[in-house]
């Protein structure tokens, strides 16, 4: 699936509960793990030793993490609670059946604790066969290209290398809240009775629309 040297491949096996009990997650969780995950296997660990790239402060290494699901779904606390642990970036490759897909997390070091990661947000492609997976994993001058270059493909918005990740994430999320305003609005007015509100409504919309399609052309 992916064009990583040999000497990257891992292929451990993690215990569930590692995860779990390492910060002592409620009940809910626990239960979230142990039903929605069948295993989860240390598949590939990207570092200077591996792939001959240069690491930083930002990725001193990459992981490659395979999750074998029970159901063709996983909670996201199940994953922040997996990637607030474990210090460096993540790409998980999930597998329900013969389907796959890849998800990652744009996080950063806590600066209280840098034993721990603050996450941001996520992004994945969709569900698709294992063949059909297409990803440029070793692309940059270092682990930290690495790690954007992989955001950057997951991310929802067209980019390029040499695109700022922070800005194209900003970017993203102003796009994103914008698509759920207006379909909040598009709802009220399917809703709404009085006539002037309506138009009131339409012409708010109108106005979200115009903001997305600006954004949208950056």
């Amino acid at each position: 699936m992916f064009n990583i040297p040999d000497k990257a491949l891992y292929n451990r096996k993690i215990p569930k509960n590692k995860f779990y009990k390492q910060i002592g997650v409620d009940a809910k969780l626990e239960r979230k793990f142990i039903d929605e995950i069948d295993h989860i296997i240390w598949k590939y660990k990207l570092s200077k030793d591996t792939v001959n790239l240069e690491s930083t402060k930002e990725a001193e290494e990459i992981q490659i993490f395979e999750v074998i699901l029970k159901e063709r779904h996983i909670s996201l606390e199940v994953l922040e609670n997996i990637d607030r642990i474990v210090p460096y970036p993540i790409l998980y490759i999930l597998k329900y059946e013969k389907d796959v897909k890849l998800v990652i997390a744009y996080k950063e070091r806590n600066k209280i604790d840098p034993n721990k990661m603050v996450v941001h947000s996520y992004y994945q492609s969709d569900w698709t066969k294992e063949d059909k997976i297409e990803i440029d994993i070793l692309k940059g001058l270092n682990l930290k290209d690495v790690y954007e270059n992989i955001l950057k493909q997951l991310l929802p918005i067209e980019s390029t290398f040499e695109n700022n990740i922070e800005e194209l994430i900003k970017l993203n999320e102003m796009q994103e809240k914008l698509k759920k305003e207006i379909l909040k609005l598009e709802k009220s007015i399917k809703k709404e009775k009085q006539f002037n509100k309506k138009v009131e409504l339409n012409i708010k919309l109108k106005k979200k629309k115009k903001e997305l399609e600006k954004l949208m052309a950056k």
